[in-house]
C-alpha cells in the first residue's frame, strides 16, 4: 500500500539530484537559514516549497524601477535649470552678488599707443608793449622839468600858455595866420609869465626879442620880472652870473635861433616820466624897450643879430620857452 508521504519523497529526491547548491530561505523577513539538501528534513523541505511557490509582493518590477530614474533625472534637470536661472540673473545685477567681484586683472603686456615725436616747446609770449604815439604832446613833461626847480605860482600867467610841439603845432597850417613869429616858435613849449603893471601903457610900443638862460637862474630872475646884469647880488648873497660872453652888457637877440645858441643858453638833461633821457633848452621871451639897445651884428642877417644893452629893467619877460630833444 502506497504511503502518504510517497510523492513529497519523491519530489524530495528530484530535488536533491538537479540542485547541490545551498538553499536560503527567507523567514520572518529578517533571518537567514541555510539547508542542505541531504539533511533538510520534511517540514523544511515544506516550508521551503511554500516560501518559493509565493509571489515575491515585495520585489520591485522594472516599470518602478523605471519610473525612479526617470523622476531622478527630471529633478537633477530641474536642479540644473534653477541654477542656471539664478546664475543669469546675478550677471544682470537683479540679485545682489554674493561676493564681491574681484577687479579684474589687467594685461601682463598692455599695449601702448605710439609715442608722439617731440616737439620743442612754443617761446614764452612777452608782454604786450604799449604803443607809443610817433608825437606826444611835450608840455607835461616840460611841467615836470620845471616842477623840479619849485618856481612859485605867482611867476606865471597860465592862460597865455602855448604849446608849439610836434603833435599840438602844424607850422604849415595857414589857419593860424602866426606869421614867421609862430614858425620859428615850432618844437617850443611856452609858458605865461606874470608882468608888471607898471609897463601896460607903453607895453605896445616895446619890441619882441628874446634872452637866453640856463635853468638854475630862472628863479633869480623870475623873481626880479626883469633880466638882472652880471654881477647883481641874488638872494643868496651871490653874485649873478649870466653866462654870456660879454657880461659887461645884457645881450638879446630878435632870433630864438640865435638866443638858444649854447653860448647863450646852456643845455641840461632830463629823465622824463617816460622812460626817455631829453636835452632841455630854457630861454626867455622878452620886451625890450626901444631906443635902450645897440644892434651888433649883420642887419640882414637877423639870426646873427645880438641886441646889447646897459638900461637897467629894460628887458622884461613874458614867456617862459622850453624844448625838450630827445636824445
Amino acid at each position: 500500500m502506497p504511503s502518504i508521504y510517497t510523492s513529497d519523497i519523491e519530489n524530495v529526491t528530484q530535488f536533491n539530484n538537479q540542485s547541490s547548491l545551498l538553499i536560503h530561505a527567507h523567514l520572518n523577513n529578517d533571518s537567514k537559514i541555510a539547508i542542505h539538501p541531504q539533511t533538510m528534513t520534511l517540514s523544511q523541505y515544506k516550508m521551503l516549497t511554500t516560501v518559493i511557490s509565493e509571489p515575491s509582493s515585495n520585489r520591485l518590477s522594472g516599470v518602478a524601477i523605471a519610473f525612479i530614474v526617470l523622476g531622478v533625472i527630471i529633478f537633477c534637470g530641474g536642479l540644473f535649470a534653477l541654477m542656471f536661472y539664478i546664475y543669469r540673473q546675478w550677471k544682470r545685477g537683479k540679485l545682489p552678488p554674493s561676493a564681491t567681484p574681484k577687479p579684474p586683472v589687467p594685461p601682463a603686456n598692455p599695449i601702448k599707443p605710439p609715442a608722439k615725436p617731440f616737439a620743442p616747446p612754443p617761446p614764452p609770449r612777452l608782454p604786450p608793449v604799449a604803443v607809443t604815439p610817433l608825437f606826444q604832446c611835450r608840455k607835461p613833461l616840460c611841467k615836470e622839468y620845471l616842477a623840479r626847480f619849485n618856481l612859485h605860482k605867482s611867476y606865471f600867467a597860465e592862460q597865455y600858455d602855448k604849446c608849439f610841439c610836434m603833435k599840438c603845432h602844424n607850422p604849415s597850417d595857414l589857419k593860424g595866420k602866426c606869421g614867421n613869429w609862430c614858425i620859428e616858435l615850432h618844437g617850443w613849449t611856452r609858458f605865461g609869465l606874470d608882468v608888471n603893471k607898471a609897463y601896460k601903457k607903453e607895453w605896445n610900443l616895446f619890441q619882441t626879442s628874446y634872452y637866453g638862460t640856463s635853468s638854475n637862474l630862472l628863479s633869480f630872475i623870475l623873481a626880479n620880472r626883469f633880466v638882472p646884469f652880471d654881477g647883481d647880488m641874488r638872494h643868496d648873497n651871490t653874485k649873478f652870473i649870466s653866462g654870456h660872453p660879454k657880461p659887461s652888457f645884457c645881450e638879446t637877440s630878435p632870433s630864438l635861433k640865435c638866443a638858444s645858441q649854447r653860448k647863450f643858453s646852456t643845455r641840461s638833461s632830463f629823465i622824463a616820466s617816460d622812460g626817455n633821457n631829453y636835452y632841455v633848452t630854457v630861454v626867455l621871451l622878452c620886451k625890450q624897450k626901444p631906443n635902450t639897445f645897440d644892434v651888433n651884428g649883420d642887419v640882414n642877417a637877423s639870426k646873427e643879430i645880438e641886441w646889447i644893452t646897459k638900461t637897467r629893467c629894460s628887458v622884461v619877460p613874458f614867456g617862459l620857452l622850453v624844448k625838450l630833444q630827445k636824445i
